[in-house]
Order: C-alpha cells, then structure tokens, then sequence
C-alpha cells in the first residue's frame, strides 16, 4: 500500500510515473511503460558483484585513456557491481581504423574476464570496427571476441551523420573554389612564388593532422559508414542496447543550437535528432547495407525507447566551460550519468548474459 498512495506525491508509484514522463520522448512510449506491470514494481537487481569488465570508447573529440566521461558512474560501478572499465586511448579527429586498433590495444593488454563495450557517438563506429578487425584476425584476435557479452551504444554515429556527409561536400567544394582563387594570380606571380605556394599547400594538406582530419570526417559520412558496413562481420548472439535522444527546447544546450538548425536544414529523412545524429540513424544496426551481418545486428538490436535529452548528454565537467546561465537554470547537463550505463549492466545481469561474481564460503 504504500507503494501506491494517493495522498502522497512521493509514493514511489509517483516516482516511476514522473519519471516515465521526464525520460521518453514519444506518448506512446510512456504510456506503454506506465501500463507495464513489472515496471511499476521497479525490482532493483539485489547487490552482488559481476564478472565483466566494460571497454569504452568515446566520440570524435576525445582524450582517450586520460578521458574524464562519465568517470564518476564508472567508480559507481567498480563500488557497487565490481566492474571495471578500460578507457580505449581513441584520439581525437582520428579514422574509424585508427581508433579500433586502439580498442583491441585495450582489448588485448587489460580484460581478463568476460567483456562489453560502450561506445559514445563515433566511438560506436569505433568499437563495431574493432569488433569486426578481431573477429576477421588471426587466431589469436578471434579469441579476444570469443568473450564479448553485449553492447551498448550511446547516440551512435555509427551509421554516419548530415553533419559529416554535407561537410565532406562543402570541404570539396571549398578546396575547388580555392585552387580558381589562386590560379588568377599566375600570370602576376613568379614560377618560383607558385612553386613555394605549392609547396606550403601540399606539406600542408598532407599534414598529419590534415590527413587525420580528413579521415575522420569521411569515416562519419553515409558513405563512409556503408563502406564500413558493407565488408563487416560481428559476434552473433551478442544483445545490443543503445540510448537515442531527440533534443527539445528545455533539453537542448545554448551551445549546440546552431548544430541542431544546421542539422535540420540538412536532411530531408527525419524532424527529430540530438543535434548531431538523426533518431532513425541512431540505431543499433546499420541502416544502409543489407545484408546477412546487417541482418544479424538488427535482430540483436534490442530497440530502446527513444528519450528526451541531447547528444552531449554524458557530459558535464568536459564542457563545462560552455555551460550559460540557461543551461544551469534548466540543467541541461545535469541529468543522471547512471542512466547511460546502469541499466545495460543490470538487464543483461538479470538475463544471465552477464555472470554474477559467487560469493566465497
């Protein structure tokens, strides 16, 4: 009874209620989950710790193993569920094949017990990369994902971005206006002048950093992700949940309103995203190749209901330097970490995916 009092706002049926309506996105969501007996219930998993460790890999701007993401939920869960989390040394503006060797780097030197990985916008592409490198390796790499238990992708880029595709376009297109701009000064510059400006383009686009720029832009674009998709094979019998957000006015940050316009204008396929990423290409599955791997992932891809935040919602001390005075007000970023990690950990524990650590006599 006291679970379901009328006359008390803080009965815990209260609590699911208001919470049901703060997460979900769509009507029809919420009011399937307010009709879901076992919700209602809220049975918390019973203490105890689990034999599993989680590889993370987080988004195109990174500082990889030295990242701070989410560090307070992952000492949350090494405290309470005894499971620890490797950082992937991924790096910023970096190739997807760049960063998935560094995933398996941590694969390889750190899990000793069964696995998962969290991925976090482009580190999705990441991980699902490094998945497919080691389970097309050596021998060798094909026992690293012979313990791979589950997945989690947190508003995955993995099947490429607007963002990325147009910019790929407008980068093209700038580089052409470029070379018409400079090419009216031939006739009043000397060969030598044209040949040390050639010179200083040339270092300059062959840069490292240039070529890792270039690189990660295309490796966002649908055309980078299909490219991806098309010659990928991944571990079968693995579930995958993921967290897809569509931003709205009260959940949307000062500083990623222009991305979301910009994003807007630019596709034609869907009116709701997370300032980065289309909700339709969030998925957990690739959407633009069809084939036995695509159909695999999507029968694996257990379709979470899509919640109302925005993309940087793991964030908070990483950009707290861009937080405005409405921000705070509406605590953009001060939404629950946990929810991004928890949950994933304690359903697949519920269903025997993960192992529970025994307790010693």
């Amino acid at each position: 009874e006291s679970l379901w009092r009328a006359d008390d706002a803080a009965c815990e049926a209260c609590l699911v209620d208001c919470l049901v309506e703060v997460l979900f996105f769509y009507e029809a969501d919420r009011e399937r989950y307010r009709n879901d007996a076992l919700l209602q219930l809220a049975i918390d998993e019973p203490p105890g710790h689990y034999n599993f460790t989680v590889v993370s890999a987080m988004g195109v701007i990174t500082e990889g193993a030295k990242g701070t993401e989410m560090s307070a939920t992952y000492a949350r869960l090494r405290d309470f569920r005894g499971v620890s989390v490797v950082r992937a040394d991924t790096a910023t503006l970096q190739s997807v094949d760049y960063n998935a060797k560094e995933i398996e780097r941590a694969v390889r030197e750190h899990v000793r017990t069964p696995w998962g990985w969290v991925g976090y916008s482009q580190g999705c592409a990441n991980a699902f990369r490094a998945e497919s490198l080691m389970l097309q390796g050596t021998l060798q790499q094909r026992r690293l994902v012979e313990t791979l238990r589950c997945r989690q992708l947190l508003f995955s880029a993995a099947n490429g971005s607007a963002h990325a595709t147009c910019g790929s376009s407008k980068l093209l297109r700038a580089l052409i206006d470029g070379e018409r701009f400079f090419k009216r000064f031939q006739a009043s510059m000397s060969s030598a002048t044209q040949r040390l400006a050639l010179d200083v383009l040339q270092n300059l686009l062959s840069s490292r950093i240039a070529f890792a720029f270039f690189g990660s832009v295309q490796s966002l674009t649908h055309e980078g992700a299909r490219r991806m998709w098309r010659d990928s094979q991944h571990a079968h019998m693995v579930p995958t949940t993921s967290m897809i957000g569509v931003v709205e006015p009260h959940t949307m940050p000062e500083c990623l309103q222009m991305c979301s316009k910009v994003l807007l204008e630019q596709m034609e396929y869907s009116a709701h995203q997370d300032t980065q990423v289309a909700e339709p290409e969030a998925v957990a599955h690739p959407i633009g190749a069809k084939n036995a791997n695509a159909e695999m992932l999507a029968m694996s891809d257990m379709k979470s209901a899509v919640q109302r935040t925005h993309h940087w919602s793991p964030l908070k001390e990483e950009v707290a330097f861009l937080e405005t005075d409405r921000d705070m007000e509406l605590a953009v970023f001060d939404a629950p970490k946990d929810r991004h990690i928890f949950p994933w950990i304690e359903v697949n524990a519920r269903f025997g995916v993960i192992d529970r650590v025994q307790a010693s006599r």
